[in-house]
């Protein structure tokens, strides 16, 4: 037996569709209603404007990526490079589900402060876990020690791989499940292999084997 769709999921699923498909900015509620298989009205009593369902998407999106655990996985993991590589896959896939999101970010932010809010709050978040992750390396002695300045600034330039290279993508083709693992490994190739100890280096060794 097919389980019912409750019209609000519906809505966001057609949205989703819809936006990755196109240009997001060119899509409006009534697309979405139409795609949805709804009235106009119907969308209304769920959501006031296109922003509402944007927003809400991205809540989604944000809700899934906490959900992955990864950062605990990561650490806890015996070969914590074979954890991360596991963990881009898992992103790949997340971020590709959602694309838009990703793809038309800066724009996106721009037309909608509650948006913007959102995105800025788990943006410091996720940086200060990136730090974390970058503490810890270093007190295993698996990467090179960073002074406090180049610490902040190697995880902002780690953030801004994983949460900014579709949107680089989108202006020279479309953003594929392959030019996301490029970005994963554009990251080991410049910002982990560069920085290894031997220590590191013989632990990737293990995790290539």
């Amino acid at each position: 037996m097919k389980k019912r769709i409750d019209a609000k999921t519906k809505i966001k699923q057609s949205a989703m569709k819809l936006f990755n498909e196109k240009n997001s900015l060119s899509i409006t509620t009534n697309h979405i209603a139409k795609q949805a298989g709804i009235s106009p009205g119907n969308l209304y009593y769920h959501y006031k404007n296109k922003e509402e369902i944007i927003l809400d998407l991205y809540k989604e999106l944000s809700l899934n990526f906490v959900e992955l655990n990864s950062f605990e996985k990561m650490l806890m993991h015996d070969n914590f490079f074979e954890a991360m590589d596991e963990m881009f896959n898992q992103y790949a896939k997340l971020f590709f589900e959602y694309r838009f999101l990703l793809r038309d970010a800066t724009v996106l932010i721009a037309m909608d402060s509650n948006l913007k809010k959102a995105f800025t709050q788990n943006q410091e978040i996720r940086i200060k876990q990136i730090e974390g992750l970058l503490k810890y390396l270093i007190k295993e002695g698996l990467i090179k020690e960073l002074n406090k300045s180049s610490l902040n600034k190697r995880a902002k330039l780690h953030w801004f791989i994983t949460a900014y290279w579709q949107s680089f993508v989108s202006t020279i083709e479309d953003v594929t499940l392959e030019t996301l693992q490029e970005s994963k490994e554009v990251f080991f190739e410049f910002m982990i292999y560069p920085n290894l100890t031997q220590k590191g280096k013989d632990l990737i060794r293990k995790m290539n084997k």
